[in-house]
């Protein structure tokens, strides 16, 4: 076997410029990657401004990265004429953080995720610069490919950063080509679980019928979607109302018996009897028949109650054929926090992992996961799972695979003090109630408890006894009022030094339930309340009760009675009406649904008015001057007063968003996580024209819980087979799990390696 060496001349002279210039950027490299410096040192020439054939690719999703979840990460050429690939010797590749901050040092974590290398043998990473991939030769190369896994959630942002040479003293850097931001996904959904009511005050019990829409089809989900469809079918539905303090699946909890039993056969009695088992903890079990073909995009019915102590349900689907994925929802409240039940909601089902099986198509071969792995979401973006039905390389939202709609149909009034039947056996016998307690609330509204006891204290523990409640509840108000919390003064800006706040106005009701308020005013008039308005309240309002109404429907709660309406927040409170002596202040607001007539709701749910309480008295027979405070009457629509700074100056309307929601709590049980903070579009309604308002919905921080204790994991599973018959990106992977499953936190619970697979045949 002979090679041809014959070349030209200028052949030879390109080659070994190539070769020079390589080899100067691969030594200057040497020298940047200890300082993390990504300029080549040693070139004469500045980096090029002009256009460039390269880029970095982010597969699997173009904007966000899901915690975990690991991605292909590309530095290629674009062919710029369809029979030449350009090509490039020498890279650098780095991810950091856009905070600039790579190492959380308290837990040991990279909090700009890892590199790991898919087997190109013309790839390593850097011995020196963390989170950087280079070059292992100067062979000239048009694409390189490796893989990332994302940093934990609250992370943050993080920037692949890349620096090119492309031949002789040409080389590239920091433009929108090379430099690639990728941001935490954040989910916004509203299919997501309503926060936990966690002392449900629902008197009521509540009857629900659940129904159950299957969505999946060839149509909504046509990748590698079952040839044989007549055997697609959702397993029969089973679930239950419950307490708080049980769930029958969670997320990142390893699947029970009865859940293994479903995803093998579709055999929900073994899960029934798991559940009837821990029949002090639910209320209701619910069961609805399983959907088939041709009706697998039909509906099943199912009823189920709920009541104060079980008013969470959990329910779940498996799909078939698939390895082990479900469909369902875990400890979904259904009690409000103003005492009342949801009266209809619909969720968007997507696809859960159970962890029993490793298989990644719906007709996989078994492979049973030993051991088994915790419950996790099936996503779009998982990038080593190119042959999941899920997978997209676009990274388009995921359609939703079921849908669950929940109607209240009736309530059973009860009352929190009603006493229990007296022809209850006496072997449960107890004492007589005891006083009530003081109420729980120093001002405001509150509650109060009594309680009794079993006089033999045996009986505490039979189950039949268990069942009676030994502690009621009754709501309680205490005059005054709460007064809103103090602003912290180091937040305060001397520039906004303000007077004191005046006096409480009367209630706004005369009888029942109502709200008072009080003012104060900026003092330096130069100063723009824009600026001031950010940092502090000038109005505050609370809940207030003069007297109980003659008529039981005036004493109910303006939040109960508007629980059902779709209403925007409040507005401020409007200027006093009259410069002096008597006058009144309004706030208010709209119903979002535009097409809803103003009578569905209570009137009393739109417009609330106060009396003016620092306006000095009037002089004898002067007229009253009005402000630019307009009057509810006869008008349909009154303008909401808004902060200035929730004007959003980037949109040719004004866009009025709502006031922040409180920082919700750290999602982390341990180590870095985060927390935030939401705030709503109340106006323009219209979805296309609210794409105008320029203004941050999401404040997103970062937060931390408590230490994360050492992790401890079981030994490592076989490897499972190749994920490819041919190729070098066919991978195996093994698995393993922390010794208790509940650490979250622990996260190194998979390994992959590169299999020796033969080449592919070309086409």
């Amino acid at each position: 076997m002979t090679i041809n060496c014959n070349y030209n001349q200028k052949e030879i002279m390109i080659i070994g410029s190539i070769i020079l210039a390589a080899f100067a950027f691969s030594s200057s490299m040497s020298i940047a990657i200890k300082t993390c410096d990504r300029k080549p040192v040693g070139f004469l020439t500045p980096k090029s401004t002009n256009p460039h054939p390269f880029r970095v690719v982010f597969k699997g999703n173009s904007e966000f990265y899901t915690p975990g979840m690991t991605y292909t990460i590309l530095l290629q050429g674009i062919k710029t004429i369809s029979t030449i690939t350009p090509s490039f010797s020498s890279f650098i590749l780095m991810v950091e953080a856009e905070e600039n901050q790579n190492y959380d040092e308290e837990n040991h974590d990279m909090i700009t995720g890892k590199f790991q290398l898919t087997g190109d043998v013309r790839t390593k990473i850097s011995e020196i610069c963390p989170n950087t991939v280079t070059q292992t030769s100067l062979i000239p190369k048009s694409e390189i490919q490796v893989f990332w896994t994302a940093p934990a959630s609250g992370s943050g942002c993080v920037i692949f950063k890349a620096t090119i040479v492309e031949y002789r003293d040409i080389w590239y850097m920091d433009d929108d080509q090379l430099n690639k931001k990728i941001c935490e996904e954040s989910n916004e959904s509203n299919d997501e679980n309503a926060n936990v009511v966690y002392e449900c005050c629902a008197c009521h019990e509540a009857k629900f019928e659940l129904t159950f829409e299957g969505l999946w089809s060839r149509h909504t989900h046509p990748k590698d979607y079952p040839d044989d469809n007549w055997q697609t079918r959702f397993s029969d539905v089973i679930g239950a109302s419950h307490t708080i303090d049980y769930r029958f699946w969670e997320p990142d909890q390893v699947s029970s018996e009865g859940m293994n039993t479903i995803a093998q056969s579709g055999i929900t009695s073994t899960l029934e009897s798991e559940l009837k088992s821990k029949s002090d903890k639910i209320r209701t079990i619910i069961k609805a028949r399983g959907i088939s073909y041709p009706n697998v995009t039909g509906k099943t019915f199912a009823v189920f109650r709920v009541d104060q102590e079980h008013h969470l349900i959990s329910v779940i689907s498996f799909m078939h054929p698939s390895p082990d994925w479900f469909v369902g929802i875990s400890g979904l409240e259904l009690c409000l926090p103003n005492c009342n039940w949801i009266t209809n909601k619909t969720i968007n089902l997507y696809p859960w992992d159970a962890g029993i099986d490793s298989g990644v198509t719906y007709n996989s071969t078994d492979m049973p996961q030993v051991p088994r792995m915790t419950i996790k979401r099936v996503l779009v973006a998982n990038a080593n799972d190119a042959h999941s039905p899920f997978y997209d390389p676009t990274g388009a939202l995921m359609k939703p695979i079921a849908k669950l709609h929940l109607m209240r149909q009736r309530l059973y009034e009860k009352s929190c003090i009603e006493e229990e039947s007296k022809t209850e056996s006496s072997i449960c016998e107890t004492s007589a109630w005891s006083d009530w307690d003081e109420c729980s609330a120093t001002c405001g509204k509150g509650f109060s408890n009594r309680y009794r006891q079993y006089k033999n204290p045996e009986d505490n523990h039979k189950p039949y006894c268990s069942k009676r409640s030994m502690i009621q509840r009754k709501g309680c108000y205490v005059l005054p009022s709460c007064l809103i919390e103090n602003e912290e003064t180091d937040m305060i800006d001397p520039k906004c030094d303000v007077t004191d706040f005046g006096q409480w106005s009367d209630c706004s009701a005369e009888c029942g339930p109502g709200v008072s308020a009080r003012f104060r005013t900026i003092l330096n008039e130069d100063v723009s309340p824009k600026h001031c308005l950010s940092r502090m309240n000038l109005q505050q309002t609370v809940k207030c009760e003069t007297k109980t109404c003659p008529d039981d429907h005036d004493n109910t709660d303006l939040d109960v009675i508007c629980s059902n309406c779709s209403l925007t927040h409040w507005s401020f409170w409007s200027p006093c009406n009259t410069k002096c002596g008597f006058g009144q202040r309004e706030r208010h607001r709209f119903n979002l649904n535009r097409t809803a007539m103003v009578e569905e709701c209570d009137i009393r749910c739109y417009t609330q008015t106060i009396n003016c309480t620092d306006n000095p008295p009037c002089e004898n027979n002067m007229q009253m001057e009005t402000t630019t405070a307009s009057s509810s009457e006869n008008t349909s629509i009154t303008p909401v007063t808004i902060n200035p700074d929730d004007v959003s100056e980037d949109s040719t309307e004004k866009c009025l968003l709502s006031n922040w929601s409180k920082f919700s709590a750290c999602n982390a049980i341990c180590g870095l996580g985060s927390k935030e903070r939401t705030r709503t579009i109340l106006s323009p309604t219209d979805p296309m024209e609210q794409k105008k308002c320029r203004k941050k919905l999401v404040d997103r921080r970062n937060c931390r819980g408590r230490q994360c204790g050492k992790c401890n994991y079981s030994q490592w599973s076989e490897w499972s087979l190749c994920s490819a018959l041919c190729g070098m990106n066919a991978v195996q992977q093994r698995t393993r799990v922390p010794e208790n499953p509940s650490w979250t936190w622990c996260k190194d619970r998979i390994e992959h390696r590169i299999c020796s697979a033969l080449a592919c045949k070309s086409d």
